[in-house]
């Protein structure tokens, strides 16, 4: 198949290089601001999942590789570094059978839709803190999402879905059909072989009442908030979300990096949310300068607060750790690097709530702690785009000692260090030789260029 047959063949569009405003389109499909100098040479739009096996067909044919792209989200920009681009942002898909208690959702179904078609129904599911993100990424990093203690990681919580494999087959796997995929598309991330065009999911009862308090104190009290947050975490149930967030906020006499405590109950009725609550922040600390007391916050409530976190057009780069060690180590950690940061828009946030989220079977997924945390480098010219990988990454690295691994789905997988620490040994290695078995030429491109650090 040449260019030309793939083209007449596609219900959807293919664009090439030499089209006009290629460039433009290609860094259109990705969401952070800091584009990648390595470009695709062809996008497809595809409209149907035939356009997305006739494309891997194509790519298979022809030598080149295929990157899928769902929402452009992830931060080190893979989506548009294969050689062929597949934007499966057409396949959004979403129907509830409420009967049985599943739900089917294309790939670009975004976690903040999904959670409004829930609601309406009385369902559940760890949808992503994020909520413009689409499942397609969400789900094949892991997904630890709102209520992850509660609710678990969300590729747990996956009956099946259907799978494009590099030679251009349609496959249904689940934990009886093909459960080798299926092991592999619950947690590979960006290394999957293969382009996910429908997932099926478990549902779970919704929680009642949802309510959050809110206490900002100044960093320098940071490790006394991390001592109240580490022994209420120890009690508390597994419904309460717990987040620390240090960033610059404007304090009492002018910017100030600061520590925000946020407490998220999920509970079966307003008077256990709120009684939890209470309870939990009875020995809170003194000294927050900003206090919000229990309000309700539905999931579309907490989406509506987070998003103006991260806005769409900044220059981003990410990196996480799981980790085991005392929580005041890793906010100490976390708090002196924050102090060096070369943006002050640059934040991190920090749950000591994940060591209620355990890993119920055998997947890709196999990194967890005590503690998940994530620092992110913000910032606006392409000049300072050096001095910010740098500041990130030092931070992290002069974090391995308190870490047991990284988040992939947040990792600075363009370092092959960084992509060592995304999954289990034996995991690693079992999704080594299911790669080589599935997808031996290297279709699919496994994680990013290096010269996402040369961007345009």
């Amino acid at each position: 198949m040449n260019e030309d047959s793939l083209k007449k063949a596609l219900t959807g569009k293919l664009i090439t290089a030499l089209d006009p405003g290629f460039r433009e389109t290609a860094d259109g499909l990705i969401w952070n601001g800091r584009k990648p100098a390595v470009r695709a040479r062809y996008i497809v739009h595809a409209a149907t999942v035939a356009d997305v096996q006739l494309c891997v067909r194509f790519a298979a044919a022809n030598g080149l590789t295929v990157s899928p792209r769902g929402g452009g989200h992830h931060f080190t920009g893979i989506a548009t570094q294969a050689d062929m681009v597949v934007d499966l942002a057409a396949l959004d898909h979403l129907a509830i059978d409420a009967r049985a208690r599943l739900c089917e959702a294309g790939p670009a179904v975004t976690n903040e839709r999904l959670n409004a078609a829930l609601d309406r129904h009385g369902f559940g599911f760890p949808v992503g803190h994020c909520g413009s993100v689409p499942l397609s990424g969400y789900l094949l990093g892991g997904g630890v999402g709102w209520n992850a203690g509660q609710w678990g990681i969300a590729c747990f919580l996956i009956e099946s879905a259907d799978v494009v494999l590099p030679d251009g087959s349609l496959v249904t796997v689940s934990e009886t059909d093909h459960p080798d995929i299926f092991w592999a598309m619950r947690g590979a991330g960006p290394g999957f072989f293969g382009i996910v065009t429908a997932y099926r999911l478990k549902l779970l009862p919704a929680a009642q009442s949802t309510l959050s308090t809110v206490r900002v104190y100044p960093a320098a009290l940071a490790r006394t908030v991390a001592g109240w947050m580490d022994a209420a975490s120890q009690r508390a149930p597994a419904n309460v979300e717990m987040t620390l967030k240090v960033e610059t906020q404007l304090g009492p006499i002018g910017p100030v990096l600061a520590t925000t405590a946020i407490l998220t109950a999920f509970g079966s009725s307003e008077a256990e949310a709120k009684a939890i609550l209470e309870e939990i922040g009875r020995d809170a600390p003194d000294g927050c300068f900003a206090l919000m007391p229990e309000m309700p916050t539905p999931i579309a409530a907490l989406y509506e607060m987070t998003a103006s976190g991260a806005p769409k057009g900044k220059r981003y780069a990410v990196d996480s750790l799981w980790s085991d060690a005392d929580l005041g180590a890793v906010v100490a950690h976390i708090v002196e690097g924050m102090e060096r940061a070369p943006s002050s828009s640059s934040f991190a946030v920090i749950s000591p709530g994940s060591r209620h989220a355990s890993v119920p079977g055998d997947a890709a997924f196999s990194r967890i702690g005590a503690i998940f945390g994530a620092v992110y480098t913000v910032w606006d010219a392409p000049a300072d785009d050096a001095v910010n990988m740098t500041w990130l990454r030092d931070l992290l690295d002069r974090a391995t000692p308190l870490k047991t691994g990284i988040y992939v789905g947040y990792g600075d997988i363009g370092l092959p260090s960084r992509r060592n620490e995304t999954h289990s040994p034996a995991a690693a290695a079992r999704l080594a030789l299911l790669r080589r078995r599935y997808d031996g030429n290297g279709l699919f491109l496994r994680h990013p260029d290096p010269a996402m650090d040369k961007v345009a």
